[in-house]
C-alpha cells in the first residue's frame, strides 16, 4: 500500500487480532465490509499469491463484491488491524469525489479478470 494512503488513516485507532500459522484469515463468504491489514507475518491467498507485511487483504476483491471469494491462510502468525470498510471509502475520497468510484470500477474490472484465470 502507498505511504501516502497509509498516513491517512489512524491505524492505532483500530482493533488488532493474531491468527496462528495455518489458521484461516478469510474464508469465500465473508462479508467485504471488514477489510484487513497484514501488520506482521506472511499469507498466501487460495490462488497462490502471498501477502506482504503492509497489504491491504484483497483490497480489490473488497472493493469490487459483496463477499470475499478468494481464502487466505496464514502461513505463519499473522498480526491483523482490522477496519471497516468506510473508513477506506472516507479515507479515499478526500482524493476527491470520483476516487472512491473509480476505485471501485477499477477493482471490479481486476478481480472479474483474476477470477477468471
Amino acid at each position: 500500500m502507498n505511504d501516502a494512503l497509509m498516513s491517512l488513516i489512524d491505524w492505532h485507532a483500530h482493533p488488532r487480532r493474531v491468527i496462528a500459522s495455518g489458521g484461516k484469515i478469510i474464508t469465500p463468504g465473508d462479508p467485504v465490509d471488514t477489510l484487513l491489514l497484514l501488520e506482521r507475518g506472511t499469507a498466501r491467498s487460495s490462488d497462490d499469491t502471498s501477502c506482504a507485511k503492509g497489504e491491504i487483504l484483497l483490497l480489490c476483491e473488497a472493493l469490487a463484491l459483496s463477499q470475499y471469494q478468494t481464502a487466505i491462510t496464514a502461513i505463519d502468525e499473522c498480526h491483523l488491524i482490522s477496519f471497516e470498510q468506510t473508513v477506506l471509502r472516507r479515507m479515499l475520497v478526500k482524493g476527491g469525489e470520483m476516487v472512491w468510484p473509480l476505485s471501485r470500477s477499477i477493482a471490479a474490472e481486476v478481480t472479474k479478470r483474476r477470477l477468471a484465470s
